[in-house]
């Protein structure tokens, strides 16, 4: 390699770890004049406990599940148990320690974060062995300032000083002496963000941090408490709208073309959606998307929809309440890309996942018809009459702990775009089947 090639090199390398390093800011975490921050942006920890989310060589079918499901009601941060510590608390197992560092890895892909219970039940007992874990801890974990990490019992302070002082740069929710306090009372005051630990705060409102147990009826809890004011209504669908062979065929309108009803705008911009002429529109930035107010889990979706050159949108499938519903539902890509050679990102994929078998898409100012089946584990894309995907989802590591029921949501990309005559023909569940008596 000559000089010159060598200056070229090192310039690149130089700029790749710049780059790096910002990235990796942009996900650590800190307060900020009484605020917990994540990189430059609020955060809020919204936690459920899933124990043995990091417990070594648990399939990872079932990390997957574990995130997804606390996702899926508003819980992108959950908590779980650290593994690995001698009894002496002098190490950590590399195994444990790598567990730990999958979750994070898997939440940087979903908009979650991990909370690292320290010293759960697998923890040493004695005062001693404790202190010398929280060494252990600091020593190990230091440069892993992208995680949240959970002391508890009646040494916290202690546990608390000895990591700051050997690792100032992590996030410590503690009783004592952490950056973040827990509380019983959530109206307690107290010199830094306080997090209420076992229960829902009364609102939740930003900056309302808790961490709630790991069973059934608090998943419920949590579900009902993040219910948006639209979800509190019934709901009838406008089927006036429908051709008879539609209604027939039992199809329902998911949009009349004249109101919102059946979807709620999420974010702050309520007016980024407008209805016109029997069009639903994304006029203006300022949303997050366009969600329905109700969960589906096997239906037969259509719609039409027509994006400007080079425009980005997509309907997320299956979407939980939190996080990138993408990555734990299921994206129908849309892209203004006639034209194009198919990959996993055009316009038919299973989003960032699998390509479309050809680019059927239509050419700029036409309207394409969308389609897609989700019964059970199959999976079927169609695209102006084109098959583009045919499925099952079982056969596939990732996409088979994807969310088996959620919500539909137009995606928010920037871009304008356009939908018109939505339906939806829900299907019934293995167990619905199952109780229909057979024809004979």
């Amino acid at each position: 390699m000559n000089s010159g090639s060598i200056l070229q090199f090192s310039r690149t390398l130089a700029v790749l770890i710049v780059l790096a390093a910002a990235a990796s800011a942009d996900n650590e975490f800190r307060v900020d004049n009484g605020v917990v921050k994540r990189g430059s942006s609020e955060y809020t920890i919204r936690s459920i406990y899933v124990p043995d989310l990091a417990k070594p060589g648990a399939p990872i079918a079932d990390v997957y599940r574990g995130m997804n499901r606390a996702a899926d009601v508003g819980a992108p941060a959950p908590c779980f148990d650290l593994y690995g510590l001698s009894e002496d608390g002098r190490s950590i197992s590399k195994e444990a320690a790598d567990a730990v560092r999958q979750i994070r890895d898997i939440g940087s892909g979903r908009s979650m974060v991990g909370v690292v219970r320290v010293f759960g039940p697998y923890a040493p007992k004695t005062e001693k062995a404790r202190i010398q874990a929280a060494k252990t801890i600091a020593k190990e974990f230091r440069k892993d300032q992208d995680l949240v990490y959970l002391l508890e019992g009646p040494d916290s302070a202690r546990l608390a000083r000895e990591i700051h002082r050997r690792a100032p740069g992590l996030m410590l929710v503690s009783p004592e002496g952490g950056d973040v306090q827990i509380v019983a009372d959530p109206e307690a005051v107290a010199d830094r963000p306080t997090l209420l630990l076992g229960a829902l705060p009364p609102a939740l409102v930003e900056q309302a941090h808790f961490i709630l147990p790991q069973y059934d009826e608090y998943y419920e809890l949590l579900d009902l408490a993040n219910v948006v004011p639209a979800e509190n209504y019934s709901w009838t669908p406008d089927n006036s709208v429908l051709t008879p062979a539609e209604a027939a065929e039992g199809w329902i309108a998911l949009f009349d073309g004249k109101t919102l009803n059946g979807w709620t705008v999420l974010g702050d911009s309520q007016t980024a959606w407008q209805v016109h002429d029997g069009i639903l529109e994304r006029v203006s930035g300022g949303s997050r998307g366009l969600r329905t107010i109700d969960r589906y889990g096997n239906f037969v979706l259509r719609w039409e929809w027509t994006l400007p050159k080079g425009g980005n949108n997509g309907v997320h499938l299956r979407a939980p309440r939190s996080a990138r519903a993408s990555r734990i539902g299921m994206e129908y890509q849309m892209l203004g890309d006639y034209g194009t050679e198919p990959d996993k990102n055009s316009t038919g994929s299973i989003y960032d996942v699998e390509a479309p078998s050809v680019n059927a898409v239509k050419p700029l100012g036409e309207w394409n018809v969308s389609e897609v089946t989700l019964n059970g584990s199959q999976l079927r894309y169609v695209l102006n009459g084109t098959v583009v995907q045919d499925r099952n989802l079982y056969e596939h590591d990732e996409l088979k702990v994807r969310l088996p029921r959620g919500f539909i949501v137009l995606t928010e990309h920037n871009d304008s775009v356009m939908y018109r005559n939505i339906r939806i023909k829900p299907l019934p569940t293995p167990e619905e089947q199952m109780a229909v008596p057979a024809q004979w």
